[in-house]
């Protein structure tokens, strides 16, 4: 209930900020529609465990980080990447609109996220450690770096390279996503480094369960083409460990986050359903 109230405010929001744009908002809006929200949903849960009351005041630091997601996912389907033409349960965009169109959307998309980030007059030192920590979740010191690890050949199934491309690829993401709406809170710094560790464990859980729906997942259901990973020999979770020994650290991540959100008190309860949610997704 709480995952699919909150997806609707942020679908809703998303609508408002691509509305009255030239046309070439039309291509990059076409990557975000039918998202799952995780990402800005985790932010605005974060805000308001933390104490905040303006939602509407989150919105464009959480919306941001959809777009930033979406454009790593335009650029990851690239024929120079991973060349999937399936995204999200339609054609990707590049093959809806061309290589050239695709990049520019996502290049779009990457830039109107820090207009969105900073948009107001009103807390401007949280949006800017927002904007510090964001950059450095998704540059090169993580998502990037991350998707050059995975796009590299791994002949060996080696354990610490893997979780290497779980955190940089996925998990800081996630954990900074978390973090940003405790800043724009204005929480307590141990509050914040507290969400941090946990979300890092919950982004490590992501991946895992991405890895193991590449391989059990169903394309209608996962919005994706299933398999490809394991086709284009990549070093995922099922290589090095099998379906069982990654179900079982799916639920040892799990469990290390469910944990580590427990410290926190009572009012961050939603973040245990929400782990719940990540290791029991089907799509």
């Amino acid at each position: 209930m709480y995952l699919k109230e909150k997806k609707a405010v942020v679908d809703d929001a998303l609508k408002r900020y691509f509305a009255g744009g030239n046309p070439f908002y039309n291509v990059m809006q076409y990557s975000l529609e039918q998202g799952k929200r995780i990402r800005p949903i985790l932010a605005i849960a974060s805000y308001e465990a933390s104490g905040g009351t303006d939602t509407a005041g989150i919105m464009g630091v959480a919306c941001s980080l959809e777009l930033i997601h979406t454009y790593s996912l335009i650029h990851d389907d690239l024929p120079s990447m991973d060349n999937d033409d399936f995204r999200r349960g339609r054609e990707s965009s590049h093959k809806k609109f061309g290589e050239a169109r695709a990049i520019l959307a996502g290049d779009g998309l990457y830039a109107y996220a820090y207009e969105l980030m900073t948009a107001g007059a009103d807390h401007a030192p949280e949006k800017m450690e927002v904007v510090a920590t964001v950059s450095r979740a998704v540059g090169p010191k993580g998502i990037v770096y991350g998707q050059v690890l995975d796009i590299e050949e791994h002949k060996e199934l080696n354990p610490k390279t893997l979780r290497l491309i779980h955190l940089n690829k996925t998990a800081k993401f996630i954990a900074v996503s978390i973090q940003a709406g405790a800043i724009m809170a204005r929480a307590a710094r141990a509050v914040i480094d507290t969400l941090y560790s946990a979300g890092i464990f919950m982004g490590i859980l992501f991946q895992y369960t991405d890895d193991i729906l590449d391989m059990v997942g169903k394309k209608d259901s996962l919005g994706k083409t299933p398999g490809k990973d394991d086709k284009a020999g990549k070093l995922t979770a099922l290589r090095v460990y099998g379906l069982d020994g990654a179900r079982f650290r799916a639920q040892r991540y799990a469990a290390l986050a469910k944990k580590r959100f427990l410290k926190l008190g009572a009012r961050f309860n939603v973040f245990s359903e929400l782990t719940d949610f990540i290791l029991n997704r089907t799509f």
